[in-house]
């Protein structure tokens, strides 16, 4: 996700390379990253913290409690701290670090590396709306932003955090069903990432809800019709309730 904001945000001219410096253990990925975008780079997660005024943490949700530890000796009120790590709330993250730091929470998705992200967005106590706006502008280069009041953080990454998976699986699915049924498998690629962008396009352009659309596409006893039945037969609504809710409770373990 990392490597995906920073592509975002140099290639859209939001800032310079040389304005952002990029932490990491891993000394080869972040010669990759030089190369690739130059930015600075550093293995020293305190030189990262001390010097800027926002601080994005993209790490793993076990990761976050030692690189909190870390860096909490050079953090300072006044500094934005945005969080990428699942399942962990801003009151978590401001009970380890200096009173006044802004926290805001962020679940962005898989398609920020196609500019194409949903990210959903919730502020810790100490969040300004100018600092909200700043989130907003930074993850918009990747995509759609979406406030939301931080109780639904775990909702929304079940489905826009785990969703584009889902999709993904879906996608496989047809492909091999194309297959079967004599298509070539890089055709019937391409007959599924148009449909599915283009029932995207549905959705987002007219207000008539996935059950009207769906609808129109399904005339009586045509080939539609007889194809959905199959699909609740085998279950495909109550297999995403229970994808989602498993998600959901993962990310409450966590």
């Amino acid at each position: 996700m990392a490597g995906a904001m920073l592509s975002r945000l140099i290639g859209s001219g939001w800032c310079r390379g040389e304005e952002i410096l990029v932490s990491d253990v891993d000394r080869v990925r972040l010669e990759q990253l030089r190369a690739e975008h130059g930015v600075k780079v550093t293995t020293d997660n305190r030189e990262a913290a001390s010097g800027s005024d926002t601080l994005v943490l993209a790490v793993k949700p076990q990761q976050l409690d030692g690189v909190l530890e870390e860096i909490r000796g050079t953090l300072h009120a006044g500094q934005l701290l945005v969080s990428i790590a699942m399942g962990k709330t801003t009151r978590y993250i401001e009970e380890r670090i200096p009173e006044g730091v802004a926290v805001v929470r962020v679940m962005p998705n898989n398609p920020a590396m196609a500019g194409a992200a949903v990210s959903v967005i919730s502020p810790g106590k100490h969040v300004r709306e100018e600092d909200l706006e700043r989130v907003e502008e930074i993850f918009g280069r990747m995509g759609d932003v979406y406030r939301v009041d931080e109780s639904y953080q775990d909702a929304a990454m079940a489905i826009s955090g785990c969703g584009p998976a889902y999709f993904y699986l879906v996608a496989e699915a047809l492909a091999d069903a194309g297959v079967k049924l004599g298509l070539d498998r890089e055709l019937a690629l391409k007959l599924v990432a148009g449909t599915m962008l283009g029932a995207a396009q549905m959705l987002r352009l007219f207000d008539y809800g996935p059950s009207r659309l769906k609808d129109m596409v399904a005339s009586p006893g045509g080939s539609t019709i007889m194809a959905l039945e199959a699909l609740e037969e085998g279950g495909v609504r109550a297999a995403f309730f229970k994808a989602a809710e498993a998600a959901f409770r993962r990310a409450r373990e966590v």
